[in-house]
């Protein structure tokens, strides 16, 4: 029986033992390696997220408008796009321009056709030279169906129509639908003529402004001298 001692085992197990030092060495490194790729996609991957979104934001903030649009200084934040001195104009079926001011606009780039906007003012063109325009502290602009939606807040709860031809409406909301040349309130509106008051609980507008219908309650006054009125009712400010 051949006789082995302890200092050949030692010596012939030496090599081995350095043999899986250098695989595990070996391992360990291409461990590493992988974790470094995949850190560095992740990088590059988040990157071009990044910059898609950030592409689709400013680069097509208002998704398919009419016409002519422009923008002051924008700023991202997740989805949201919030836009300063946001401007759309565009043009009616008839012809007749239109066009939205704001002090500031936020839009949602997963529906880039909608626009929330703060303070905002909208003209558009009646029948022959006159001209309307519409004033609200919040809205809502679908370019894709050329809708606004006018509404107040806690702070300045009233929307108000203007015309060049003299009149005045003050509502808390409104629907203006730019395609039909219509505008639509369900809620309570006082109207200042040049000669006159109306109130309704409802009205509606149509034909570019040349038909205006009132509903629930109305009650109207109308005068032909404003000489013998009183201050208020010469002035026709609503109650």
């Amino acid at each position: 029986m051949a006789h082995v001692d302890a200092t050949d085992r030692i010596e012939r197990a030496a090599p081995a033992t350095r043999v899986d030092r250098a695989r595990a060495f070996r391992r360990a490194n291409r461990h590493s390696t992988r974790v470094k790729i995949l850190k560095w996609s992740i990088v590059l991957l988040s990157s071009v997220g990044v910059l898609g979104l950030l592409g689709v934001a400013l680069f097509n903030p208002f998704g398919k408008i009419p016409e002519g649009v422009s923008v002051g200084k924008t700023s991202l934040d997740g989805t949201r796009v919030t836009m300063e001195l946001p401007k759309l104009s565009g043009f009616r079926k008839d012809g007749r321009s239109y066009e939205v001011r704001a002090a500031s606009g936020v839009q949602d780039v997963r529906n880039p056709k909608v626009i929330e906007l703060n303070e905002l003012e909208a003209k558009v063109g009646l029948g022959g030279n006159d001209s309307a325009s519409a004033s609200a502290p919040k809205g809502i602009f679908d370019s894709n169906r050329d809708f606004l939606q006018l509404r107040g807040d806690n702070q300045n709860p009233n929307v108000r129509i203007r015309s060049t031809s003299g009149y005045e409406i003050v509502m808390k909301n409104a629907d203006v639908d730019f395609r039909a040349g219509t505008v639509v309130s369900d809620d309570a509106v006082n109207v200042k003529l040049p000669n006159g008051t109306v109130r309704a609980d409802r009205f509606s507008m149509s034909e570019n402004g040349q038909v205006v219908t009132f509903d629930g309650n109305v009650t109207s006054e109308l005068w032909q001298d404003k000489s013998d009125l009183s201050p208020e009712r010469a002035t026709g400010t609503p109650k």
